[in-house]
């Protein structure tokens, strides 16, 4: 036999390699559960890219638009939020996300200057409004602004964002969230598998989708995994993940702009609680118990809850758990202090 040169080997082992990338392909013998090119299509990450994720919050006008920003309690709320996932060593992100707040014109120029000094991405968005969104009138006419928070759909630059309410505090980091099982991409449902209706003038649906949250507690009065849940089915739109997509966006408007499809009295939470109602095309998945809990106790704190939706300003259904209350008062002042300490260093 005669011997290969190396040049006949190379191409040898070329073209076998290419056989195993074609069968590979046809089979679907994938690392992932998911088609890269499809996901990319339907606006999520390109496929030649890694993933890039992202932590987000929301800020509108506040009750107080003073320029007290000390007394500003929920500004300081989300200067503790920002704290705990930039630069506190026990909570901050390290798996390279970004960390951004979403600002509405109405948010004084003073906040956004102290946001920039502690060293949040602050974007500027509008509202989101529709041609007939006239029907849309929130409890408080404040919570208009929430609307804002449907942007996140158009930040296709992002394949995973995490929204958290400004009024939150982790006690450890929240990375592990984005290798839950339900926070990952799903194909949406069909007629022929799902019994589901659709309002006249929906627009289209995408092809996967993303949305991932928790309900809410009642009280603190709960074991863990809590049990006393408001409503099992209503996900808290004060901590949920998705996939940015815009055919996504453009349906979520659609859906607003038809008068009357879901409860306008809680705005934006009961617009993505329809569009991912659990009996629709794309029912919205819930994450681990441990990730979030409105109105923890001390038997949470000791499961390893890692994060609670709560204001440390008042807790009214945290009742005797005063180590969930020492926290968070805590928390602010240690938020207060690493600042002034390290600006009080600069000058």
């Amino acid at each position: 036999m005669v011997a290969l040169n190396l040049n006949n080997r190379r191409v040898l082992t070329a073209t076998v390699l290419a056989t195993l990338v074609t069968i590979c392909f046809v089979f679907g013998l994938r690392t992932t559960s998911y088609d890269p090119v499809s996901l990319w299509k339907s606006g999520g990450a390109s496929p030649t890219s890694p993933e890039r994720l992202a932590y987000a919050l929301l800020m509108a006008s506040s009750i107080d638009q003073s320029e007290d920003l000390e007394n500003d309690h929920y500004f300081v709320a989300a200067r503790i939020v920002i704290w705990q996932l930039l630069h506190n060593p026990s909570t901050k992100t390290t798996n390279g996300a970004d960390v951004f707040v979403m600002v509405t014109p109405d948010v004084s120029k003073s906040r956004i200057e102290r946001l920039k000094k502690d060293g949040v991405k602050v974007r500027p968005v509008e509202v989101v409004h529709t041609p007939n969104d006239h029907w849309v009138v929130p409890e408080q006419p404040r919570l208009v602004a929430m609307m804002a928070k449907l942007r996140l759909w158009e930040m296709t630059e992002y394949s995973r964002i995490l929204f958290l309410d400004s009024d939150f505090v982790l006690r450890s980091s929240l990375d592990g969230v984005f290798d839950d099982p339900g926070t990952q991409r799903v194909k949406t449902l069909n007629k022929a598998t799902s019994n589901f209706t659709q309002l006249e003038g929906e627009a289209p649906l995408p092809e996967t989708y993303l949305l991932a949250s928790l309900p809410e507690t009642s009280d603190s009065n709960h074991d863990f995994p809590p049990t006393n849940i408001n409503t099992p089915q209503y996900m808290n739109g004060g901590f949920f993940m998705l996939a940015p997509d815009l055919v996504m966006f453009e349906h979520m408007k659609s859906i607003m702009d038809i008068e009357n499809s879901f409860n306008q009295k809680y705005m934006e939470q009961s617009l993505i609680n329809y569009v991912h109602r659990k009996e629709g095309p794309m029912p919205w998945a819930e994450t681990k118990e441990q990730w979030c809990i409105r109105y923890p106790n001390e038997n949470d704190f000791e499961k390893g809850l890692v994060s609670m939706h709560e204001k440390w300003w008042k807790q009214p259904f945290i009742y005797d758990n005063e180590k969930v209350k020492d926290y968070l008062k805590a928390v602010r002042w240690e938020m207060k202090g690493w600042y002034d300490g390290r600006e009080s260093v600069s000058s």
